[in-house]
């Protein structure tokens, strides 16, 4: 099998540090001089690999100032990760509300989608209930789990109400880092819990949207089951590069 390139193997290293927390959310990775002689290679080769996690959104260069990683909480990443729009193509502000939060043992299903057996102990999760609303208006029901053994200790006050993103909350309490996801969209009737938080009629067609978001190496975090109402807003999204 012919050798990786020398830049994507110095990325595998950067993607190392930064799943073991050697720099967090925020904070400012080494300059390319010193990453070059870190890594024993030259500078152009640190250049191509930071610019490849730039691309992919787990680094971000700010003019004059260095590279950083990546922070959920900006508008730049809820964008990225938000992909209901206005019908009119307008990009929006999501609000979200807690509804309920339950820890309790996974099912066959959610530990084959969340790897749970990477984790010593019970398999266990936590079931994270919101409502989404854009312009004051509720618009979606999410269904989030994650395995306990990522976020130790979570409770209500740990998922506070209003426009900062799950994946920040993530990000800032327990250093898991979103860096990409999947999704599968599909036409369903509206259930019968989901439309008395919708405010709406059981039955009503309303966009199901299956995700599964992943941190560095592939390694699942969260799987997410939402119902949006689509009258208004549409799904849009503009492909990017990933790790």
């Amino acid at each position: 099998m012919p050798r990786a390139p020398l830049y994507k193997e110095v990325k595998d290293k950067l993607v190392a540090a930064l799943s073991v927390g050697e720099w967090r959310a925020g904070d400012k990775v080494p300059v390319e001089s010193e990453l070059a002689q870190r890594y024993g290679v030259g500078v152009a080769t640190i250049r191509t690999a930071v610019g490849e996690l730039e691309a992919a959104g787990i680094l971000a260069r700010r003019q004059g100032k260095g590279t950083f990683v990546a922070d959920h909480s900006s508008e730049r990443t809820i964008d990225r990760f938000f992909n209901l729009v206005r019908t009119d193509g307008a990009r929006l502000t999501p609000s979200r509300a807690l509804v309920s939060l339950r820890r309790v043992r996974a099912t066959p299903q959610e530990q084959a989608a969340l790897q749970l057996t990477r984790y010593p102990g019970t398999p266990f999760i936590f079931r994270i209930r919101t409502t989404i609303s854009v312009e004051e208006r509720c618009i979606g029901v999410s269904d989030v789990s994650v395995p306990a053994a990522l976020f130790p200790g979570l409770n209500r006050t740990g998922i506070v109400d209003g426009s900062v993103a799950l994946y920040a909350l993530y990000q800032k309490n327990y250093n898991v880092n979103v860096v990409s996801v999947s999704a599968d969209l599909t036409a369903e009737s509206a259930p019968v819990d989901v439309a008395v938080l919708l405010g709406t009629t059981a039955g009503i067609p309303l966009l199901r949207i299956d995700r599964m978001a992943y941190t560095y190496n592939a390694v699942p975090v969260e799987s997410r089951v939402s119902w949006v109402r689509t009258s208004d807003y549409k799904f849009h999204v503009s492909q990017n590069q990933t790790v």
